[in-house]
């Protein structure tokens, strides 16, 4: 740590570190304010063992952030200084030595803004999100630095139609967390760069498929587990991952701006989005650039910019405040993002989720299918029965999932985590809604 407050007040011309300031711990991070002698304030951040591929989670989350800034004109966190090689430097772990980005969180004042301050917020995320997609890529992968991708995949990027080459970026192998988690990082398996979409979503199968095979299962977060409960069988799996497989080709979407390789925050919520407390619509930064790879715009995740209460979000759909917020924003994506809109639309087609056996009814509607192409997965009536029972299921532990998210209201905790000073209310309520669920099942 003292190596680290060094580094941290070199990296910034500082005679000294003179305060360090621990964050509340993150998922996959170690985050620090150190303060200077003279005033200045940078985070320094070191990642969990969890926090994906040794050297490129790190090279690319630093690369990312720069592009973010210089190429897409987005008020992302400047990097001072970092490691992504642990073993060669003093520190001896993998770190990033950025600016503390000014301003609050937008879910620290979101309940209290204005309908009128609302929309200008997502006026001005429409307008950060039509400057991300005015880049596409060669490759589908992670951005890097030159030299630290450790590929040569020959990359370049398109901005504004025009073609940039040798621009000292260049495209790797992906680090979304979905390569990496549940020990997915152990397994043999291609990571990209991918020249095409196919190859790349071909990839994720066989990802998929060892993963089960090789694999002990993750304990479940999104069902719950016991006697009577729906449970995933890997058999089942593998068979509609083979599925998948023989299908990807006619699931391709083949509109260029869903299909060309786009840059996107995969985790833009309103802790991640920062805004100034007095000019609220005014976004002051973007942070945790960690883990954003580069795919096809119909996989990006769409922006969380609500901090509702759980009863705020049962009653959303009654309250005009909120459906004007919804409708602004769906307005002006179509308006100003065409690309991001029609990839939105695209969601609700069956190439996007085909999770039964229903796609063999929609087959010749999908944009890849020729007429004279059969559907080339072949279910009985016994197999479509389990298909049926499996999804019927699914759908109602989700349901059950759901309505105790509702019960426990905003004790939920968000990807796991509670506060300590939430946390006796919230295990009182996880006590309480369980001895319900049993009593339902018993």
């Amino acid at each position: 740590m003292n190596t680290v407050a060094r580094v941290a007040a070199d990296s910034v011309g500082a005679a000294e570190c003179i305060s360090v300031t621990k964050y509340p711990d993150g998922m996959f991070n170690k985050t620090f304010l150190m303060t200077m002698e003279d005033g200045r304030e940078v985070v320094a951040k070191v990642p969990n063992p969890n926090a994906g591929i040794l050297h490129f989670t790190t090279a690319s989350e630093v690369a990312t952030m720069d592009f973010a800034s210089r190429i897409l004109g987005t008020p992302a966190p400047h990097v001072h200084a970092w490691n992504s090689q642990a073993k060669s430097h003093p520190v001896g772990a993998e770190f990033i030595l950025m600016d503390k980005v000014k301003g609050v969180p937008l879910s620290q004042i979101w309940s209290t803004m204005q309908l009128q301050q609302r929309l200008k917020v997502i006026i001005a995320m429409t307008s950060l999100q039509k400057k991300w997609l005015s880049v596409s890529f060669s490759h589908y992968g992670s951005l890097y630095y030159a030299g630290d991708a450790q590929s040569s995949a020959g990359s370049q990027y398109v901005k504004d139609g025009m073609a940039v080459k040798q621009s000292g970026f260049d495209i790797g192998p992906a680090t979304g967390r979905d390569w990496f988690d549940a020990d997915r990082l152990s397994l043999d398996i291609e990571r990209g760069p991918w020249p095409s979409l196919t190859p790349y979503l071909q990839a994720i199968g066989t990802r998929e498929m060892k993963a089960i095979q090789s694999l002990k299962p993750p304990k479940q977060v999104a069902l719950f587990c016991g006697p009577k409960l729906y449970q995933p069988h890997a058999e089942n799996t593998l068979i509609a991952l083979a599925s998948y497989q023989r299908i990807v080709n006619a699931l391709t979407p083949t509109h260029t701006s869903i299909a060309n390789p786009r840059i996107w925050h995969n985790d833009l919520h309103d802790d991640n989005i920062f805004v100034d407390p007095h000019n609220p619509e005014r976004i002051t930064g973007i942070i945790d650039w960690q883990c954003c790879h580069i795919s096809p715009l119909g996989l990006a995740p769409r922006p969380t910019l609500s901090g509702l209460s759980a009863e705020e979000w049962s009653a959303a759909k009654r309250e005009y405040t909120i459906q004007n917020v919804f409708i602004g924003w769906r307005q002006l994506m179509q308006a100003k993002s065409p690309d991001l809109y029609c990839a939105v639309e695209f969601r609700k087609t069956a190439a996007y989720g085909p999770t039964s056996s229903d796609l063999k009814d929609t087959w010749s509607d999908l944009a890849g299918v020729t007429s004279d192409i059969p559907f080339p997965v072949d279910f009985s009536e016994i197999d479509i029965e389990r298909i049926k029972l499996g999804s019927d299921d699914a759908a109602a532990e989700t349901g059950l999932v759901s309505k105790v998210k509702e019960e426990v209201g905003d004790l939920w905790p968000d990807k796991g985590l509670i506060e300590h000073e939430r946390y006796d209310g919230y295990k009182a309520a996880l006590d309480e809604v369980k001895a319900q669920i049993l009593k339902q099942l018993a």
